[in-house]
């Protein structure tokens, strides 16, 4: 706080609060558009490569511990910037708060937009195709109006008057809106606690398809005892698509194998656990499950028990042997639980030899670790250094990946009065 001058929170009032969050929001909203222009500069100069890494959203990703995605947005909205003049003269600041004298205003007359506006103007602007042959008189007017409505909108609402500035510029033209849907689909994924969130977006025929599968397996049905179906909708579609998958999964052709497996689950469980039903067991994921539920899906063909302490099948096999058996590809899936960098799922990953099969490394477990795509190609290009300790897999990030420790802060200057 005495770096910026200012006073402990707990003597401020509620104004004096919110006078102050006014103007470290101006000192944030500075930052970023400065962040901005360093990023352009460094993808203009070409200075990840010069030291070593593959490109900057790596470089800038992997030494401020950021997600790959957020840095690419971020890149993205820094290139594209200098196309649109109206953004940037809103943006831009030529006086940072620091410098401005106590109780001037950070805001102009004139409209004035923060970095999360300008991506969410130049995100909707850029989506315009150019077979759509929008003339440029119109282009700056529509850029004109979002800029102007970023005074009273926050990003979320100017990402839905974009939308609709598009679909007034774009009447389809040349390239349908079913061919932009297509081309919209997505799903993420993400680790929740005891199992995954999940949403997307799919169009067209494929909406189509999953609607009628979850629909047709979500009809309410009657208990044994004649009463109504006590399960909510949502839990009644939960249940039609968990239907839909493991009928699926059953075929054993629903998904391409991967390092030679179908996709199967894999629980880990020490025999004793498994036989006398106490204890618990682990998916690949890292997730645990009780001894009772492991014994029960054990009884599932769609589930591979991985038994502690039995010997049913090698782990090793010797240099003759170039690929991952299916064997390896399962332990070596509930050793490392993902790529060992970046901890993506072991369905995303590939087996990767840390001495390499042509110069006599072998086949074997201890000689393996799991890589996402990404990352795989980034250690065999040199940007990761890896290592086996104690018998797995260990990660040496490259030098380009952490930041110079920054010089020792001075002592805050002593305010006792003198006597």
């Amino acid at each position: 706080m005495e770096q910026f001058g200012q006073r402990p929170v707990w003597t401020m009032s509620g104004g004096e609060m919110l006078t102050a969050l006014d103007d470290v929001q101006a000192q944030l909203d500075h930052l970023q558009t400065y962040r901005l222009e360093l990023l352009a500069a460094i993808e203009a100069n070409g200075h990840a490569a010069e030291i070593g890494a593959r490109d900057t959203v790596q470089l800038i990703s992997t030494r401020h511990r950021l997600d790959h995605s957020d840095v690419r947005r971020d890149l993205r909205l820094a290139l594209a910037l200098p196309k649109y003049e109206q953004v940037r003269a809103a943006l831009s600041d030529p006086e940072p708060p620091a410098r401005r004298h106590p109780g001037q205003s950070g805001h102009d007359e004139a409209a004035r937009v923060h970095p999360g506006q300008a991506a969410a103007i130049v995100t909707a602007l850029e989506r315009i195709p150019a077979s759509a042959r929008i003339p440029v008189d119109d282009l700056e007017v529509a850029e004109r109006a979002l800029v102007t409505a970023a005074e009273v909108l926050c990003p979320a609402d100017l990402r839905v008057l974009g939308k609709r500035v598009r679909d007034t510029l774009d009447t389809d033209g040349v390239e349908p809106a079913e061919t932009r849907a297509l081309a919209s689909e997505n799903l993420w994924l993400k680790r929740g606690d005891l199992g995954i969130e999940f949403g997307g977006y799919l169009a067209g025929e494929h909406a189509e398809l999953l609607q009628t599968l979850v629909f047709a397996g979500a009809k309410p049905r009657k208990t044994l005892d004649g009463r109504r179906d006590p399960r909510s909708r949502g839990r009644r579609q939960a249940d039609a698509l968990t239907a839909v998958l493991a009928t699926a999964a059953a075929t054993g052709t629903a998904a391409p194998a991967h390092g030679g497996i179908k996709p199967h689950i894999t629980v880990t469980i020490g025999l004793d656990a498994l036989t006398t039903g106490s204890g618990t067991g682990s998916l690949a994921s890292g997730a645990a499950l009780s001894a009772a539920t492991v014994r029960r899906l054990a009884c599932d063909a769609g589930v591979i028990p991985m038994v502690l302490g039995t010997a049913s099948e090698p782990l090793d096999v010797g240099a003759e042997h170039r690929f991952v058996t299916p064997a390896i590809r399962h332990a070596l899936n509930v050793r490392d639980q993902g790529c060992i960098v970046c901890s993506a799922p072991p369905a995303m990953c590939e087996a990767h030899h840390l001495v390499h099969w042509a110069n006599g490394g072998e086949t074997r477990l201890t000689n393996l670790a799991l890589l996402c795509k990404r990352h795989h190609i980034d250690v065999h290009q040199g940007h990761w250094t890896l290592t086996t300790h104690t018998g797995r897999p260990t990660t040496a990030r490259p030098s380009w990946s952490s930041p110079a420790p920054s010089p020792p802060r001075p002592p805050p200057a002593d305010h006792t009065p003198s006597r």
